[in-house]
């Protein structure tokens, strides 16, 4: 998920210049839309809906301030980041006041910069996942309500009824999770649900489907999914991957049609009376989404570093716990790791998406220590995945630079032009092309000319202004001077020579 987001500033050089750097960087924000005054920026907000504002203060028809009181009045959900040169006390006080975040003062630097949008979005993508959580939690607080015939409030009962009505009921039952051969303890039975949860969860989600399950008892668990061929789609999925990855065999029945609250109740008290919903899977559940959306913010920002910490800080917190409880936050990590690939990263197509949702190589573990070492490896694995994958975003970037200059550098082929047409910023460029190469781009520019200057001196007999022209220098006496720079010889001394 992308933020959206509008840039208000006057000055339509800064703008311009300011929209270059988020869009040429990865920072987890689309800029939707631009504007050079409060008003503007009022009708902006009404058109895009953005989700982050960064707004100069000091602008004509309505300033900043202005812009802001109305905002936090109107749409106190958008947060707000204040760009400005001026460093008055009112004006933060203020500013603050109407809900800004963050302040960027010019000039700021890039690293600034880069901090300022990467925890914007942070904040951004943990705020959405809170609010996707407090309703699902509702809506499965609902269902087992449902099941279990538990009173409820009426309206949040009637908003529910109507959302589901048609909903198809249906029952997963796991055979046995004791497995010929195999002996599992207590807390291995514990896992292997969890995994099972795991599964049922994530297949939820890479099939798109609108739907609410509840854990009955560890064998047994409800359904509520909308009607269509996506739903039964689903059920065969996850039937077909607890055999492949756990080797167990399972049920799967449509119990019925909800169209009433307590058509639940009856339906599913003619099954069973056992069991009732267990609020601590769910919560485990919960876990695997904040540790799967606080990684996914640091990916998409690029930050690898922090995200390699915070791998670090999960790992040496689930090393403190006992062996069960260790065997578990290690799943749960993997199992983030395969989301991630599968879900939000699938370009990558990397072979290891799919083989970690099998809790098999995690059961065999017999000590925290061995468990711990292997879950670093696979947190090596994983960063190493996205490493790979930046540094060919990066040589895709110097690839294009070159495919640009070798058509362009007989006219203007500045670094502020190449930069533009691949879409970064000079600055990042500029490293990222001498980091690859060995050689400043201006210095690739000029060898190019130069190994062209030379073609046309020993073939024509073009003069010095002529050849200077043809091959991009603005004149024949700067011409010169690089030539013998690169060479050891004048243009004329190289023709004599070469003659």
């Amino acid at each position: 998920m992308i933020g959206k987001l509008l840039v208000v500033d006057d000055e339509i050089w800064f703008r311009e210049g300011l929209v270059q750097l988020i869009t040429s960087n990865q920072l987890g924000w689309e800029v939707v839309g631009e504007a050079s005054d409060g008003e503007e920026a009022m009708q902006a907000v009404a058109l895009y809906k953005p989700d982050l504002v960064i707004t100069d203060i000091n602008m004509p028809v309505m300033d900043g301030l202005q812009f802001m009181e109305w905002l936090s009045r109107c749409h106190p959900d958008i947060k707000v980041i204040i760009l400005t040169g001026y460093r008055d006390f009112e004006y933060a006080q203020r500013a603050l006041r109407y809900g800004a975040v963050e302040f960027l003062l010019k000039p700021f630097s890039l690293d600034e910069a880069y901090r300022v949008f990467r925890t914007a979005y942070e904040e951004l993508r943990l705020k959405q996942l809170e609010l996707r959580v407090a309703i699902q939690e509702q809506q499965t607080g609902l269902f087992r309500a449902a099941l279990f015939g538990l009173p409820c409030e009426r309206t949040l009962r009637e908003r529910w009824e109507e959302h589901w009505r048609e909903a198809d009921f249906c029952i997963l039952e796991v055979q046995s999770y004791e497995l010929p051969g195999k002996r599992y303890s207590s807390g291995d039975i514990d896992l292997l649900h969890y995994a099972v949860t795991n599964i049922i969860q994530e297949l939820l989600q890479r099939h798109a489907v609108e739907g609410l399950y509840v854990p009955l008892r560890k064998e047994a668990f409800a359904f509520l999914l909308k009607p269509g061929c996506e739903g039964e789609k689903y059920g065969t999925a996850v039937q077909e991957a607890l055999q492949r990855f756990m080797d167990l065999t399972t049920s799967w029945l449509k119990v019925g049609v909800v169209r009433q609250f307590a058509d639940l109740a009856d339906q599913y008290g003619m099954l069973s009376a056992q069991g009732s919903g267990r609020v601590e899977d769910l919560a485990a559940v919960d876990g695997f989404a904040l540790l799967k959306e606080e990684l996914l913010s640091l990916l998409v920002t690029s930050d690898l570093p922090a995200a390699e910490r915070r791998l670090e800080d999960y790992v040496n917190q689930a090393a403190l716990a006992g062996l069960q409880v260790c065997k578990t936050r290690v799943y749960t990590l993997i199992t983030v790791f395969s989301s991630i690939l599968h879900t939000d990263f699938k370009h990558l197509q990397a072979a290891a998406a799919d083989e970690e949702l099998n809790p098999a190589r995690i059961l065999q573990f017999q000590s925290v220590e061995k468990l711990v070492s292997w879950a670093k490896e696979k947190c090596t694995e994983f960063i190493d995945i996205f490493d790979d994958w930046l540094n060919r975003q990066q040589d895709n970037t110097v690839l294009q630079a070159k495919q640009y200059i070798s058509s362009h550098y007989r006219e203007d082929c500045s670094l502020q032009t190449v930069a533009a047409h691949v879409h970064v910023t000079p600055n990042y460029l500029s490293n990222l092309f001498k980091k690859e190469t060995g050689v400043g781009l201006t210095h690739y520019v000029a060898q190019l000319r130069i190994e062209e200057a030379k073609t046309l001196l020993q073939r024509s007999r073009l003069r010095m202004t002529e050849i200077a022209e043809r091959v991009g220098f603005d004149n024949s006496s700067y011409f010169t001077v690089v030539f013998k720079q690169m060479t050891g010889e004048s243009p004329r001394e190289f023709r004599k020579r070469t003659e």
